[in-house]
């Protein structure tokens, strides 16, 4: 037998109308709701297509900047304007050195970026979030900076707001901070936390290779440096030029404030030291002063030297050893409290012995230029004392009432007195000085009544010579007789004849 089933206008018959009623407001309500949902849905997924998109364009932007920047400085800023202008945040970035030195600190102002006062810097480095970040190289997310007490120092310039620090790393090496700020609180997600942990690890990778890029073109432009160096102190130098291009490479090569050259003033073990100043001296009084403490002591001990004569300022000074000798010092004088890397360190070593090898060299050159100008002085003034001892000899020489003639090895007349010339030759001493003895007899025969004699001389027991001129009773008769002068073994090199007057016999 078939059951019979109720029909579907039955069991509507059976509801009231008032249940009816409510149903259908029901089923439209929910169909309301469903299809509102439904129209959300394309602009939710839009609206985290478009987030993904705005993130992946500020990574994209900043890894072609990157790309092209070349320096810390335009890296930092270039990262700075992408932030404000994709995150519409502010936002700082602080680079820091070995012993928390600072580096580079800029932050985006009003679409500007602008460098951070370096007080306001060193006090958030060393007490606040940022020097945190640095010091234990996790990140830092604030959902309110009001109630965290390491930001509340900092409240002059961020009194409430959100933040997110995030250390800039690179392999295990931090190299500063990252902040972004917003002024609401709760302002950041996980999803921004992600994306600026990929600014700072962009940000890391291009400053190292930034870093990597200077390093090697200062090793390049070291090596320059010191082939300029080799060719500059070639020349001949003074001290104060060897002293100022020392200053000029102190800063160039070492990245110094000054580079100071100290001398000895001489060879003896207590001589003091002096600097040679790259200026005048009104100008680098002060440096020297700073200086000279460090100088001294690396001179006097024979090694390097490092002390802080003031704040922020450290003075490493080195020897200067020459064949052994310590003769000075040269000191760098710069900012901070970091050392120098190995290579640094091995390229100045190099640098000092150079240093040295050139100021003694310049000294060694100031000492032969002195002791050649005293002696020049010394030989200007025995050729004056000689000038007026021959004056003197020549004024005794002519003043003889004999006539005396020097003749040379050879029979060379090399001089002859006035009484001899005029009174016997009857010529001026020019025109005999250079003549041979044989010409002089010449022009001695031309004179009239010329007689010579070969007569005994009672003296010596030899024979001597005597010469006649004229006729008595104004004749005149002359003895003369030679004798050898620095005579060198059995040649004599000079003779002196004299012509003595005498009455005729």
């Amino acid at each position: 037998m078939p059951t019979m089933l109720p029909s579907f206008p039955d069991d509507l018959a059976k509801l009231a109308s008032a249940d009816l009623a409510r149903l259908v407001s029901e089923l439209r309500a929910e169909n309301a709701q469903l299809r509102a949902e439904v129209g959300k849905l394309p602009s939710a997924a839009q609206s985290l297509i478009d987030e993904q998109q705005r993130r992946t364009s500020l990574l994209t932007q900043l890894a072609i900047e990157f790309r092209e920047a070349i320096g810390p400085e335009p890296i930092v800023e270039q990262t700075l304007r992408a932030l404000a202008v994709n995150m519409v945040t502010g936002s700082s970035i602080i680079l820091v050195g070995p012993g928390n030195q600072i580096e580079l600190a800029m932050s985006a102002v009003e679409g500007g970026v602008q460098r951070i006062a370096p007080d306001l810097a060193h006090s958030v480095i060393d007490n606040g979030l940022a020097g945190w970040v640095v010091r234990h190289g996790s990140s830092v997310a604030l959902s309110d900076v009001a109630r965290d007490r390491r930001w509340l120092q900092f409240s002059e310039q961020h009194r409430s707001g959100s933040v997110i620090v995030i250390p800039i790393r690179q392999v295990n090496t931090t190299l500063g901070a990252l902040t972004v700020h917003r002024p609401t609180a709760n302002a950041f997600s996980s999803h921004d936390l992600i994306l600026l942990e990929g600014v700072a690890a962009q940000l890391g990778v291009a400053l190292s290779a930034a870093r990597h890029q200077a390093s090697e073109r200062q090793r390049r432009d070291q090596a320059m440096t010191l082939l300029s160096m080799t060719q500059f102190l070639s020349a001949e130098r003074s001290l104060d030029d060897l002293a100022a291009m020392l200053n000029e490479k102190g800063a160039a090569v070492f990245g110094s404030r000054w580079g100071l050259l100290f001398l000895s003033s001489d060879d003896r073990p207590a001589a003091a030291l002096h600097p040679v100043l790259p200026g005048p001296a009104s100008e680098w009084a002060a440096p020297a002063g700073l200086a000279s403490g460090a100088a001294q002591l690396a001179w006097a001990g024979h090694r390097i030297v490092t002390t802080a004569p003031a704040p922020d300022l450290t003075c490493v000074a080195l020897p200067l050893t020459h064949h052994g000798s310590t003769i000075g010092s040269f000191v760098l004088v710069h900012t901070g409290k970091g050392g120098f890397s190995a290579t640094l360190w091995s390229l100045l070593t190099v640098f000092t012995h150079m240093v040295a090898a050139a100021c003694a060299n310049v000294q060694l050159v100031g000492r032969l230029t002195g002791q050649a100008s005293a002696l020049e002085r010394l030989v200007e003034e025995r050729t004056r004392q000689m000038q007026h001892s021959r004056d003197a000899l020549r004024v005794i020489f002519d003043s003889l009432p004999d006539g005396v003639i020097l003749l040379d090895a050879e029979e060379r007349l090399l001089a002859a007195n006035q009484f001899f010339c005029t009174t016997i030759i009857g010529h001026h001493p020019r025109e005999l000085v250079g003549q041979s003895y044989a010409h002089v007899w010449q022009l001695l025969e031309h004179q009239p009544d010329v007689h010579v004699d070969l007569t005994p001389n009672r003296d010596s027991g030899g024979q001597q010579l005597l010469v006649r001129i004229g006729v008595a009773p104004e004749g005149r008769t002359f003895i003369v007789r030679r004798s050898p002068v620095g005579s060198e073994g059995h040649r004599a090199e000079q003779y002196l004849e004299f012509w003595t007057l005498t009455r005729d016999a």
